[in-house]
C-alpha cells in the first residue's frame, strides 16, 4: 500500500524461502486537475540470517594528528568470518576502507578549514557470501596542530612623525588572531634596533612613544631620521609560531632651538686697513639639524661693513680714521635655514658687534711753524729758551732734532724745549759770537716730520729785567711733511761707496790742508782772543759804564752784530745804541 506522501508499505508477511524474491509495484501519482503520471518500483527480498558477523574489537577509539599525510592507517577493524567485505554504512569524505578493514585518510585534514573532523564516529559494516554481516564503530580524534601562525593588521607599521610628539603617545595599535582552534591565544614582544633602544614601548597590543624621538642628531641623519623596531607576535601553540610586524617611523624637523651667537662679538681693525678687508668672523650656533645652517645679515644703517652670509665672515667696505670715529658698532641677524618640515618656519637672533679701530701713525705732527724770541748772552744754560707747540693727532710720542749744522753747537733740545749748549762770549772791545741766530727744528713722530724756524735775538749784556721768551707767529703757517723712506742696497754697491766716500774725503782734506797754507803765506791772521768763551772770565759792563747823559759819554762801540736784512756788520754801542757800518 503507499500513502498520500509516497511512503510505500508491506502490509504481509515474506518468507524468503517460501515466497517470492522480486516485486514490481505499479504506482500512479494524480493531481486535483486530473493529470497524471506512472512508475514502476522494483522490491527485492533480502534473506535474513540468524547468525550476524562478530567483530574482534567491535567498537575502538584512535587519535590522530591534524597534520597526517594523506593515506596514513587510522585504523584496522576485523571480523571473525572468512571470505568476508567491509564497507562503510554513512558517509565520511575524510577516510576510505578498504576490503580488508584497514581505514585511511582521503585528504590533508584541516580542522580551521572543517571543524567537525575534530570528531568522527565510523561506523563500518562486514558482511559475506552467505550473506551473514555484522557492524562495528570507530570513534577518530583529531588532534590540532598549531599549523597557523598568527595574522596581525596592519601587516607593517610605517609612520611619519614630528620630533616633538610627547612621550607615550600612541602610535599604532595591533589586531593579531590566531586561526588555530586551541592554543590559539597571541602575545607580543618588541626588538628595537641599536639607534630606537628605549625609544618605543608596547601596551599590550599598542605602540607607544618611550623616549624623546630626537632628530637632531647624527645618529639618526646617519639612518636617514628613520626609527626602526620588530614586533613578534606569538601564539600559545607547541612549538609557537611566531609572525613578525616590521616598525619604521620616520622623524619630521621641528624648528625648536633660537640660534645663539659665541664669542668673539668685539673685533680690531687698523685704521689704514684696505676695503675689502677681512675684520674677523661671528659665529652663530643652532642645536636644530643640520646643526648651524645659518644666514646672517647687517641689520639697520649702512655702516660701511659687509657680512658673508654663509659663513659670518665681517669684511671693511670703507676707509677708517681712528681719530675721527674710533668705534663701531652695528647689529647682526642669524636665521636659521631648513630646521623645520615647513621652510617657512624660522628663527631669528641679533647681537651687536663692535668694531675698534686700532690707532695707526698716518697723520704728521703739527706745530707752531714760526717762533721769535729775546734772550740775554748770560742766559742760564739751564733755564728754558722756549717751548716748542707741536701735537700729534694719532698721539704718537714726538722728538725734536736741530738741523741747521753749526747752530747745533750752540743750542739743545730736551724734548720739545730749547736751551743754549754754552755760554756766549763778547769782548767790549769787538763783539765774536752772533746775536742772531736762525734756528731750523724737526719734530718727527718717527715715521713723518714737521720743520720749525726759530729765530733767537742775543743781547749780549747783563741786565736785572728777567730774561723772557716771547713767541711770535707773524708769519703765516707753514706745514712740512716728510714721509721717510728706506732703501736698503745690495752689499757690492755698500762696497764701492764706501771706497769712494773715503778717497773723496781724503782728497777734500788736502784741499783744505793747501787753501790753509796759502792763506799763512798771503796774510797776517786776524787778532783772536786768548781765553776762552766766558768760562772763566767775567766782564762787568755796569761798574765801567754808570749812568749818564750819553751826549758826555764819549762813542765808544762795546758790540758788533750782522744786519739781518742787508746781511752787513755794524757796531754799535749797547749803551746809547749808536750804530756804525764797519
Amino acid at each position: 500500500m503507499i500513502d498520500g506522501t509516497g511512503t510505500i508499505y508491506s502490509n504481509q508477511g515474506f518468507g524468503y524461502q517460501s515466497s517470492d524474491k522480486d516485486f514490481i509495484v505499479n504506482v500512479t501519482v494524480s493531481d486535483e486537475q486530473g493529470a497524471s503520471c506512472t512508475g514502476k518500483v522494483r522490491i527485492e527480498i533480502l534473506p535474513v540470517l540468524d547468525h550476524t558477523l562478530n567483530f574482534t574489537v567491535p567498537s575502538q577509539s584512535v587519535t590522530i594528528s591534524e597534520d597526517i599525510q594523506v593515506g596514513s592507517v587510522v585504523a584496522i577493524v576485523k571480523a571473525l568470518g572468512s571470505d568476508l567485505r567491509y564497507e562503510f554504512v554513512g558517509n565520511y569524505p575524510a577516510y576510505r576502507i578498504s576490503q580488508d578493514g584497514i581505514i585511511r585518510t582521503t585528504c590533508e585534514l584541516d580542522l580551521e578549514t572543517d571543524g567537525d573532523q575534530q570528531w568522527s564516529i565510523l561506523m563500518i559494516r562486514a558482511f559475506s557470501t552467505t550473506h551473514r554481516s555484522g557492524t562495528a564503530t570507530v570513534n577518530v580524534t583529531v588532534l590540532d596542530v598549531n599549523d597557523n601562525p598568527p595574522t596581525c593588521t596592519p601587516s607593517v607599521i610605517v609612520l611619519c612623525i614630528p620630533e616633538t610628539i610627547s612621550i607615550y603617545s600612541e602610535l599604532a595599535t595591533l589586531s593579531c588572531s590566531d586561526a588555530d582552534i586551541t592554543n590559539n591565544s597571541v602575545s607580543y614582544q618588541l626588538e628595537p634596533n641599536a639607534v630606537s633602544q628605549f625609544k618605543f614601548r608596547l601596551q599590550g597590543s599598542q605602540l607607544q612613544v618611550n623616549n624623546t624621538l630626537d632628530y637632531d642628531n647624527a645618529e639618526i641623519a646617519h639612518n636617514n631620521f628613520q626609527y626602526k623596531a620588530t614586533i613578534f607576535v606569538i601564539d600559545g601553540g607547541l612549538p609557537p609560531l611566531t609572525t613578525v610586524v616590521q616598525v619604521l617611523v620616520t622623524v619630521t624637523p621641528v624648528n625648536e632651538f633660537i640660534p645663539g651667537f659665541q664669542q668673539p662679538v668685539q673685533f680690531l681693525v687698523n685704521e689704514d686697513a684696505g676695503r675689502g678687508t677681512v675684520i674677523g668672523m661671528v659665529r652663530a650656533t643652532d642645536r636644530d639639524w643640520e646643526h648651524d645652517s645659518i644666514r646672517y645679515s647687517i641689520t639697520g644703517a649702512d655702516q660701511g661693513f659687509s657680512i658673508n652670509p654663509r659663513t659670518g665672515e665681517l669684511y671693511l667696505r670703507r676707509e677708517l680714521d681712528f681719530e675721527t670715529q674710533p668705534t663701531h658698532r652695528f647689529v647682526v641677524q642669524a636665521e636659521d635655514l631648513n630646521q623645520d618640515i615647513n621652510p617657512s618656519v624660522r628663527e631669528q637672533t641679533t647681537q651687536e658687534v663692535t668694531i675698534n679701530v686700532q690707532n695707526v701713525n698716518d697723520n704728521p705732527p703739527e706745530c707752531n711753524p714760526f717762533y721769535e724770541t729775546e734772550i740775554y748772552s748770560t742766559l742760564s744754560l739751564t733755564e728754558e729758551i722756549l717751548s716748542l707747540t707741536c701735537w700729534d693727532i694719532d698721539g704718537d710720542r714726538l722728538t725734536a732734532t736741530l738741523t741747521n749744522g753749526g747752530k747745533n753747537d750752540r743750542f739743545r733740545l730736551n724734548e720739545l724745549q730749547l736751551f743754549s749748549k754754552n755760554a756766549f762770549s763778547y769782548n767790549p772791545e769787538g763783539i765774536f759770537d752772533p746775536i742772531f741766530f736762525e734756528l731750523r727744528i724737526e719734530v718727527t713722530d718717527g715715521k713723518f716730520s714737521t720743520t720749525v724756524l726759530v729765530i733767537i735775538h742775543v743781547k749780549p749784556w747783563t741786565t736785572t729785567v728777567p730774561t723772557t721768551t716771547t713767541p711770535t707767529t707773524t708769519r703765516k703757517p707753514r706745514v712740512q711733511t716728510v714721509i721717510s723712506s728706506y732703501w736698503e742696497p745690495e752689499p757690492w754697491f755698500v762696497a764701492v761707496m764706501t771706497v769712494t766716500i773715503a778717497l773723496a774725503l781724503i782728497a777734500l782734506g788736502l784741499l783744505i790742508w793747501k787753501i790753509l797754507q796759502c792763506t799763512s803765506a798771503c796774510g797776517k791772521p786776524t787778532q783772536e782772543m786768548s781765553q776762552p768763551l766766558l768760562q772763566n772770565t767775567y766782564v762787568n759792563f755796569a761798574e765801567e759804564a754808570k749812568p749818564q747823559n750819553p751826549r758826555d759819554t764819549p762813542q765808544t762801540f762795546d758790540g758788533k752784530a750782522q744786519d739781518p736784512v742787508t746781511g752787513r756788520n755794524y757796531l754799535f754801542n749797547s749803551i746809547t745804541g749808536v750804530r756804525r757800518w764797519t
